[in-house]
Parts: C-alpha cells; structure tokens; sequence
C-alpha cells in the first residue's frame, strides 16, 4: 500500500474513532462507566499497516478522543477521564503493547485472520487493563469515595466493570476486527495489481 494510501486510511480510522465516541454505537453507557468499541479501529490499524508509527497515532487518537468525550460525561467515572494521565496515557500505550503483540503473535501463528482475532481480543483487555489501573493509581481515593457514595465497594466496582465492560469488548475486538481485516485485504489484493 502507498504511503499515501496508508495516510488517508489512517485519517479515515481515526475520523470514524471520533465518530463512535460520540455515538452509542461507540460509547455505550452501562451506569458505572461505558462499555467501548472505540478501539476497533486501533485494531484494524495494527494489523492492517503492521505499521508501529501506525499503531502509535491510532493509540493516541483514541486517548485523545476520550479525553474529548469525558467533558461531556455518560457515567460517573467520566469526569476522571478529563486528566490525559487517566485518558490518553493508558490509550496510547494501547496501540504500542497492541503492535508488539500484533509482532509476536505473527512470529508464532501465519494465519493472518487468526492474529486479527486475537489481537482484537488482547487489545479490548489490554484497554481495560491499563486504564482502570491508571484510574486507580492516579486517582484512588477518589474513586474509592465516588463507587462508595453509589453504594460499591472498590473491589465489586472493578469486577463489575470488567464483567460489564471488559468480556463484551474482548467478545466484539475478537469478532469485528478479523471480518474487517479480511475485507480489507480483499480490497487491497485487488486494488494492488
């Protein structure tokens, strides 16, 4: 693919990030926090450009569109998401570890649509993962008062989060990003010769 070609693409993936963070197709409130897609497209770009400058701006428009979407908030954790530490942080690193584990799991499986599966999956944990523990380390007390105040105690908050939230991404990541992936290389085969 063009370089080009790979910039417009790369444009088109983050525009559709902004999109879906703003729609309930991207953001979808559960109460405590919101359940995401908004890291597909992170997980189309890691494996489609098998690109790691790639995978570092799509991690960083993701951190950048939540923080966006913070200001106007779904969930009452929201809020802690207008500090970039808790937002873009743990969202560019998504896109780094996500392109490492893209590299490893190629060296060990060939067939590209399995990686793609796999990748969606470990992407979606590795987005829970990593910005519920920069919520809790940057703001622990905090969130502490604030799941106690509804009612929650910290550890049942979390477990409920990554029930609610974590299984149904790692679900979709798994699902959608291959079925694109294959899409798309169908497309650029045909458009390459």
């Amino acid at each position: 693919m063009k370089n080009t070609m790979k910039i417009a693409f790369a444009g088109i993936l983050i525009a559709l990030m902004f999109v879906l963070s703003w729609t309930v197709l991207g953001m979808i409130p559960l109460g405590i926090a919101s359940a995401t897609t908004v890291f597909i497209p992170v997980c189309i770009g890691i494996v489609f450009f098998d690109d790691f400058k790639y995978s570092v701006i799509l991690g960083l428009f993701f951190g950048i569109a939540s923080f966006i979407r913070s200001f106007v908030p779904q969930g009452f954790l929201d809020p802690y998401f207008q500090n970039p530490l808790v937002s873009v942080l743990p969202r560019l690193l998504v896109g780094i570890l996500g392109y490492f584990v893209y590299k490893g799991l190629s060296k060990i499986i060939k067939n590209r649509i399995v990686i793609a599966s796999l990748v969606g999956g470990i992407v979606a944990l590795l987005n829970t993962f990593l910005t519920m523990s920069t919520l809790i380390l940057v703001y622990f007390n905090d969130v502490s008062q604030t799941f106690a105040d509804y009612g929650y105690g910290l550890m049942s908050a979390l477990g409920t989060i990554s029930l609610l939230n974590m299984l149904p991404e790692i679900a979709v990541g798994a699902i959608i990003t291959p079925v694109i992936i294959k899409v798309l290389d169908k497309l650029n085969t045909k458009y390459s010769q």
